[in-house]
């Protein structure tokens, strides 16, 4: 299974996402040794799970869901940039608008 497809099933899940928006940026560190094999991924995570639990918690969880994947073997996950939203606060600020 591409490591995407396992970013997302498995974020939805652990934490009963409604949204999980996933760009794999890979590319951009090609050659990078400390990498050890392990892609570069942008999340956004919209989950009921997030209502009343500050950012750093919310970041947490992220990372807690996904630790097979970063700390497993073999490594899928190298560096992960996570943005965590509510379903009110995706609503309300965090979707992309449409043009």
């Amino acid at each position: 299974m591409e490591t995407i497809n396992i970013i997302d099933s498995t974020l939805k899940e652990k934490l009963d996402a409604l949204h999980v928006g996933i760009i794999d940026e890979s590319h951009r560190h090609r050659g990078h040794k400390a990498a050890g094999g392990g892609g570069h991924y942008q999340v956004v995570v919209v989950s009921p799970r997030f209502e009343d639990v500050n950012l750093i918690d919310r970041v947490r969880m992220v990372y807690g869901a996904l630790d097979g994947q970063i700390n497993g073997q073999p490594k899928l996950i190298h560096a992960l940039q996570i943005k965590t939203f509510t379903p009110a606060q995706w609503e309300n600020e965090g979707r992309p608008q449409s043009r």
